[in-house]
């Protein structure tokens, strides 16, 4: 279960990343992150803590419940 929603936010922050042209260092700078991180979030390869989530959310210039809104529903 776990493993799904990692994965689900992962293809979210590549949709929001890739819409405004930005490749992963691009938001990497954005949010102050590494970007090997931006990587393994976008593969599900890694949990993200609220912190991150602050900082990525900032970065796309959006509250964090946008950020987790699924624009499918």
């Amino acid at each position: 279960m776990a493993k799904d929603i990692c994965i689900q936010f992962g293809q979210r922050i590549r949709t929001l990343r890739t819409e405004r042209g930005w490749r992963q260092i691009d938001l990497a700078q954005e949010a102050g992150i590494n970007e090997k991180y931006i990587s393994d979030l976008e593969l599900g390869k890694k949990e993200i803590c609220l912190q991150m989530i602050k900082a990525v959310a900032d970065a796309f210039n959006m509250s964090i419940a946008e950020l987790f809104r699924d624009e499918n529903t």
